[in-house]
């Protein structure tokens, strides 16, 4: 049986219930509808949760949080600082809500877009680490 987009969000809260801490929104108005921010393990490491898409989760992190050996399934685009935003080689931006996080505020950030549980706890398991 093939995993649905709904088996992959399930299977990321349980472990986010388990490990994870949710990171409070900083405007009054959000409603963690495009983003959410979780403090993953002992050492508070930062993930932004975009789960409101149809086909896959974006994951994103600091770039010194991206676990080394992800799968070649994971699509890893990297994005540098640049003012209150980031952007990429291509000059495409990042979840602009990431800025009002001080975990992510003025630092290099990745996105990781995954299609499988398998894939989602690689990168879980290494901010937990």
């Amino acid at each position: 049986m093939k995993e649905t987009i709904d088996d992959i969000k399930a299977a990321i809260r349980e472990f986010l219930r388990t490990y994870g801490q949710p990171v409070e929104a900083k405007t009054p108005i959000s409603k963690k509808e495009h983003l959410e921010v979780w403090t993953i393990g002992g050492r508070y490491r930062a993930a932004g949760l975009e789960l409101n898409h149809a086909r896959l989760v974006n994951f994103w992190v600091t770039s010194m949080n991206i676990p080394p050996d992800l799968p070649n399934a994971v699509e890893i685009t990297r994005k540098t600082p640049k003012g209150g935003k980031w952007t990429d080689a291509n000059g495409n931006g990042a979840n602009s809500n990431l800025s009002s996080y001080d975990q992510f505020r003025t630092k290099p950030i990745a996105r990781l877009a995954v299609t499988s549980s398998a894939d989602a706890f690689i990168i879980l398991t290494h901010l937990n680490r």
